[in-house]
């Protein structure tokens, strides 16, 4: 499992407006969580946030090692150097800038983590929410040795289109579509964007079938309720896990390019399946969320 990348199949977004989110991250079920000092903090709360998220990372830790992010502020706002600046002491694994546009702005945050002493296992994310950070992904994905991934902003990158947030999404395919082959091309993660109806399950299933078929690794999840749904989407299910082992058994010698090319995918469908098993088991020792 040496070679299989982490699970990032739901990112759930814990605000930083919320301390009883941040206090119960632990015993979600999510692979990966964005704490949020960008949307999910208003302005007159964002320093006393700040001193929020950091005391949770710092003294409530996750027994099952998943990735911690934290979204920070944009550098054209009064609070996103510090976001940055503290990000960098924080025991995170990474950042998320917001409404990137260009390779200057992930240069930026590099240079602000560098200079605070980050360590280089801190990587960036970045936020494609925008018609720039759409036509400027390759250089983003391409802008800093730390950059770890891309996750699509839906609300924002549909406004900034000017197209409807419809179920089929058709507005904004090219635009995804695009953001996955720059991904792809660089060998970096995907999360595809927070469900536009957030506010209820309504449709979450289907936008999440509709990220698997589009190519995406995860979803971004802002309801606890609707993180079993990505899991399940986005993991391997018990067909694929099965053809994969009858494939791996089945392999023998085979060196031609064409059967190594499968039997390579489906030892990442048993890796990643005995990911999924090692993180249930260690997360059955969490207290279950409130």
């Amino acid at each position: 499992m040496a070679d299989t990348p982490p699970l990032r199949r739901s990112m759930l977004y814990l605000a930083g407006a919320y301390p009883q989110m941040l206090d119960a991250y632990p015993s979600f079920p999510a692979d990966m969580f964005c704490f949020d000092l960008e949307d999910g903090t208003p302005p007159h709360d964002k320093l006393a946030a700040r001193e929020r998220i950091a005391d949770a990372l710092r003294t409530i830790p996750d027994g099952a090692g998943r990735e911690r992010l934290l979204r920070v502020n944009g550098l054209d706002t009064p609070w996103g150097h510090g976001d940055c600046t503290m990000a960098a002491t924080l025991p995170l694994d990474g950042v998320l800038i917001p409404k990137v546009e260009g390779a200057g702005m992930v240069r930026q945050v590099t240079a602000i983590l560098d200079a605070g002493g980050a360590p280089a296992a801190l990587r960036i994310w970045c936020l494609v929410e925008t018609p720039l950070g759409v036509l400027r992904a390759e250089e983003i994905a391409t802008a800093s040795p730390r950059i770890a991934g891309l996750v699509i902003g839906g609300t924002d990158l549909a406004e900034t289109l000017h197209v409807r947030q419809t179920a089929g999404r058709l507005g904004m395919l090219h635009a995804l579509s695009h953001a996955v082959l720059v991904a792809r091309a660089h060998g970096l993660t995907i999360i595809d964007a927070v469900h536009p109806n957030y506010a209820n399950t309504d449709g979450f299933a289907e936008s999440c079938a509709q990220g698997v078929e589009w190519g995406f690794d995860g979803k971004s999840v802002v309801l606890p309720a609707t993180i079993g749904m990505a899991n399940a989407a986005f993991g391997p299910n018990v067909e694929e896990i099965a053809h994969a082992r009858t494939q791996v058994d089945a392999a023998g010698g085979a060196q031609d390019g064409y059967a190594s090319l499968h039997l390579a995918h489906a030892r990442r469908v048993l890796a990643t399946a005995a990911l999924i098993a090692q993180q249930d088991a260690l997360r059955a020792t969490l207290q279950p969320a409130p």
